[in-house]
């Protein structure tokens, strides 16, 4: 069947785990809040001054640099001593009942203010988008380790039969590369499958033309009536045990996969609540709505990309101007898939994560551009589990540094992992002497209790 097609099959075999596999863990170790993630990344960093976090005192030192209190904050950004400060263009308004505070960028999303967690103090140290990336991604920032998602289906498997437990969808190449959603160590039965959105759903996995269906079956079953007898004469093999599980799971999603995104079956008004009936909205939309397909047929992690390909949102120059586009690129797929996961009752058993792998500075890069920030940045969470209409955390009164009870990375991850039912201090993978786990790089891990439901 060729090297890509057995690779392929290997990575599809999540059931491995409900097949006895020694490799996984026993599964939830607390009552989960959710089933499954939609993660939303925003690929390049947002500004969080011009979306979530406003700053007012910005207009009054705009083209000035910042104040000589900021001296004294050790800032590892070094051009802070010479930056103008550059205010948002953007109006701020308070939004449903909750009155959570977002920028006139979005259109749609007040309309879901009351489903959204909104926290303002994440941080970290890493200003470069590669290891940005992986830290946001694997609580680490080397390449190397395993992703979230991939934590997520070792620990808890996937809810399909038919279906991978983790797939990634984008919309144009990562500045940290595929290895940005890896499975690491993890065994690569927890990899991400990507999914295409045009033409074939998943590469390597339709049979080939010259095969008919009944060939195709016949062979599957002869190799797999060798594979069972060769593993009853080794007592156990997980290995092999996965491998029989994979070319089943296979052979079902020729057929799944590609109803699965087939979205003709959707309805006009469904399609339009998306955005896919305006070309500005089409692409996004279009992974959000398939992301809705998946989770409702068991997907267990879903990762979506928004930025890919160009600048996205690394706003190095007009920054107004490409957060304005890109607002409205994202606004009314997002607003739409969380309408629809509620109308559905998936919104309490899905959790809906959104932000980039950093913030952007209230100082200008240039006449109009922003530079990469990481000590202050915003995030925001819907869904399952969490306490909608809540604001967390703050800045200082410039938007540049978390100060007001601060957000790690590994706690976001925690907290993430705690929603799904699973201990970030228990899920963990022995690898190179230690007991590896997501979130144990740099420090403890907190769960932020403050925005659960």
């Amino acid at each position: 069947m060729g090297i890509g097609s057995l690779a392929f099959l290997d990575l599809m075999s999540r059931e491995a785990a409900a097949a006895g596999n020694p490799l996984r863990p026993a599964g939830a170790h607390l009552v989960p809040r959710a089933r499954a993630v939609i993660s939303l990344f925003m690929h390049g960093g947002p500004s969080q001054i011009d979306t979530f976090d406003p700053k007012p005192l910005l207009a009054k030192y705009t083209g000035q640099t910042l104040p000589a209190s900021f001296a004294n904050l050790n800032l590892e950004f070094t051009k802070t001593s010479t930056a103008k400060v550059l205010a948002s263009k953007r109006t701020f308004r308070r939004c449903g009942k909750s009155g959570l505070e977002m920028s006139d960028i979005f259109e749609h999303l007040p309309t879901v203010a009351d489903e959204m967690a909104v926290i303002r103090s994440c941080h970290h140290t890493e200003f470069n988008h590669a290891p940005a990336l992986y830290l946001a991604h694997s609580g680490a920032r080397l390449m190397g380790r395993p992703s979230l998602g991939s934590w997520a289906i070792y620990g808890l498997g996937s809810g399909s039969q038919n279906l991978p437990g983790y797939v990634v969808m984008r919309d144009g190449p990562l500045k940290g590369g595929p290895a940005t959603y890896s499975n690491g160590f993890l065994p690569a039965v927890y990899s991400a499958t990507e999914l295409n959105l045009s033409g074939t759903p998943i590469l390597y996995l339709n049979r080939p033309e010259t095969v008919s269906g009944a060939d195709q079956r016949r062979v599957l079953d002869f190799s797999q009536k060798l594979n069972h007898q060769y593993l009853a004469e080794q007592n156990d093999d997980s290995h092999l045990s996965a491998r029989i599980a994979a070319y089943e799971l296979a052979y079902r999603m020729q057929s799944a996969a590609p109803e699965a995104v087939d979205l003709n079956q959707e309805p006009a008004s469904v399609k339009a609540l998306y955005g896919l009936d305006n070309e500005l909205t089409r692409s996004f939309g279009t992974q959000c709505l398939n992301a809705r397909r998946l989770v409702e047929r068991g997907v267990r992690f879903v990762q979506l990309y928004h930025g890919g390909g160009g600048d996205g949102w690394d706003t190095h120059g007009a920054n107004d101007a490409k957060h304005l586009r890109n607002g409205k690129q994202i606004d009314k797929p997002i607003a739409g898939l969380i309408t629809d996961l509620k109308a559905r009752g998936l919104l309490d058993s899905t959790l809906i994560l959104w932000g980039g792998e950093f913030g952007r500075t209230p100082t200008s890069e240039g006449s109009d551009g922003r530079d990469h920030s990481p000590y202050g940045y915003s995030v925001w969470m819907a869904g399952g589990g969490i306490k909608g209409g809540t604001v967390y955390g703050a800045t200082d009164d410039f938007g540049f540094n978390a100060l007001e009870n601060p957000v790690q990375v590994r706690d976001l991850h925690a907290t993430i992992l705690h929603l799904l039912g699973l201990q970030h201090d228990k899920l963990t993978f022995y690898f190179q002497g230690l007991q590896q786990r997501l979130a144990q790089v740099d420090g403890e891990s907190r769960v932020i209790k403050e925005i659960l439901a």
